[in-house]
């Protein structure tokens, strides 16, 4: 009897958490020299509950799941990246935006991080931060890619 709630409790958890191919195994193709690759990822399993979508350009791309990443392959240029949080979320004590804007290079891999922040009343926002290549590259190669509807990376 001891036994069932920690499996309930298990399988809730592993829920929330992304399941595809290892960012080592799913990034390793080059980028083409007419396109950038857009990679946003969560490694933070706080909040993992709270899983907003993400958008680049006003159309949504995937969700924001606990150690997963979405990639994708867009047009070099400025594109505009944003989480769509609850409508109560606060980043009260965070860094980050929910917004950012890019200017993505052809033929290179930008990262963003995307970090739970503490809430008081409702549960904190999901913020981007873009980070270096090598820290991005580093962060994802032990996450799971979740499923996009944006170009194949």
């Amino acid at each position: 009897m001891g036994l069932r709630p920690g499996i309930f409790v298990a399988a809730f958890l592993l829920v929330g958490c992304a399941s595809g191919p290892m960012g080592s195994a799913a990034l390793t193709d080059n980028v083409n020299a007419n396109t950038a690759r857009l990679v946003v990822y969560r490694s933070s399993a706080l909040g993992f509950a709270v899983q907003p979508s993400y958008a680049v350009d006003g159309r949504v791309i995937g969700g924001s799941q606990a150690a997963g990443f979405v990639a994708c392959e867009l047009p070099p240029g400025r594109h505009e990246v944003a989480v769509n949080n609850l409508p109560l979320s606060s980043n009260l004590f965070g860094q980050g935006s929910e917004k950012v804007s890019l200017d993505l290079r052809a033929g290179s891999t930008t990262y963003l991080s995307a970090q739970p922040q503490m809430g008081i009343v409702t549960p904190g926002a999901i913020t981007l931060i873009q980070v270096t290549e090598s820290q991005g590259r580093a962060d994802v190669a032990s996450l799971h890619q979740s499923n996009s509807s944006c170009g194949k990376a």
